[in-house]
């Protein structure tokens, strides 16, 4: 007879750092008929099962819990603000817990040391069905997350508000303590934004008031005054592409930082405006760069995990989704890398695409002698969730999976290109 020494079940250790985050919030309250660690339990379980709506979930897997809600329960628990604010605490204390447990994707670039940087942007989905029509059609549901790129935790800001907020009426409206986002004092805070998050007035304010410091792209038509070529080190091979850094001055007076930059994979300029002046241009690049992986989150938001449409009408149940979605991205890159850290589970096939990719970028700049920053050479974690591992997951946790026993499917389904 088979036996397994370690019968902790991927239920179990999935979970395992939700139930340590659903003890510290302070919004909890006895709830017997539908307790709150059982509802949080139950969102994350919304969003990985991608169902189209809250009744096909409940129908399909309200049974599967101990004490499944009635739909009125369900329902009402979703427009509840108290719900709302646990979810809130509950998404705070496990980007807390998790931030230990998980790799710092940073790590190799020395400057970054004392700086906390994030990639921020809004994202959109479909109303919810009873969501009231403007003009004949129903209104767009945004949301604001900013995405660690350290730890690759997803954190909700704030619900658009209105027809269809502006990301700038947004970012102010979070604050500059806000957009600090709980960093410790002491450590900079570098936000990465699209070229929507531009306004040097509220770039200065922030800078001054809490230490956020802002990095974006140039807008088409913009003017500035040259004021002087900053020096850069050109043998740092990090800064391979660099074009040129200026000090340069906006017509309302704001001094910034312009770094000029040439793509080597496709040969065109980018430039990037920030008022942190202490980096290296090579670094400023790099990180807009990955910029794009918040991106590639909400790509997997919409279309692994389903969640292309709003739960509910109201701001609450708005809100509680973007929470609930934050948790459930958080978790699976915390149990991903477990895997890794506990079993040495790796998906090896999408690592050797990867590879490939960065080797196919140097044979083909070579053949033209164009430059390359080392830090495009560097290795690179996976930026979203596989398929792969998504979909096991789901089955492991539907079928009550010893870890010991899963890990091997998963193994096997990695190995298959």
């Amino acid at each position: 007879m088979l036996k397994i020494l370690n019968s902790t079940t991927v239920n179990q250790a999935f979970f395992q750092p939700l139930e340590q985050a659903i003890s510290t919030t302070s919004a909890s309250w006895p709830c017997p008929v539908f307790p709150d660690d059982q509802w949080t339990r139950m969102g994350v379980q919304r969003v990985l099962e991608a169902s189209q709506s809250g009744w096909a979930f409940l129908q399909e897997h309200g049974l599967r819990f101990v004490t499944p809600p009635t739909y009125a329960n369900y329902f009402a628990s979703l427009r509840s603000q108290r719900r709302c604010d646990v979810a809130r605490d509950v998404s705070l204390a496990l980007i807390a817990a998790i931030e230990p447990r998980v790799c710092d994707r940073l790590a190799d670039i020395a400057e970054l040391a004392n700086y906390a940087c994030f990639a921020a942007d809004g994202h959109w989905h479909k109303a919810a069905c009873h969501d009231a029509r403007h003009k004949g059609n129903k209104v767009a549901v945004g949301h604001f997350y900013s995405l660690n790129l350290r730890t690759h935790a997803l954190r909700h800001l704030a619900a658009g508000q209105g027809l269809h907020e502006h990301d700038m009426s947004a970012l102010k409206r979070i604050k500059p303590k806000g957009l600090r986002q709980g960093v410790a004092q002491g450590t900079r805070v570098l936000l990465i934004y699209d070229k929507a998050g531009i306004d040097f007035g509220y770039w200065k304010r922030c800078r001054h008031e809490c230490a956020v410091y802002l990095l974006s792209r140039v807008k088409e038509n913009m003017v500035f005054e040259w004021v002087q070529d900053r020096p850069w080190e050109r043998s740092d091979a990090r800064n391979l592409g660099v074009l040129a850094d200026h000090k340069v001055r906006s017509r309302d007076g704001h001094d910034l930082r312009l770094v000029m930059y040439q793509d080597p994979r496709t040969g065109k300029i980018y430039e990037f405006l920030t008022n942190e002046m202490d980096l290296p241009p090579g670094v400023i690049a790099e990180l807009y760069r990955r910029r794009w992986e918040v991106e590639k989150v909400f790509d997997d938001v919409k279309n692994k995990l389903g969640q292309k449409k709003a739960w509910g009408s109201s701001l609450a149940a708005k809100q509680v989704q973007a929470h609930m979605i934050a948790i459930t991205h958080n978790l699976l890159v915390c149990y991903e890398q477990g895997l890794e850290q506990r079993h040495g589970l790796r998906n090896v096939a999408e690592d050797q695409r990867r590879s490939q990719r960065v080797d196919s970028l140097v044979q083909e700049c070579a053949k033209v002698d164009w430059p390359i920053s080392s830090l495009l050479l560097q290795p690179q974690r996976a930026t979203q969730r596989s398929v792969k591992f998504i979909r096991w997951l789901r089955q492991a946790i539907l079928n009550q999976i010893a870890e010991a026993l899963a890990v091997p499917r998963l193994e096997a389904l990695y190995a298959v290109l």
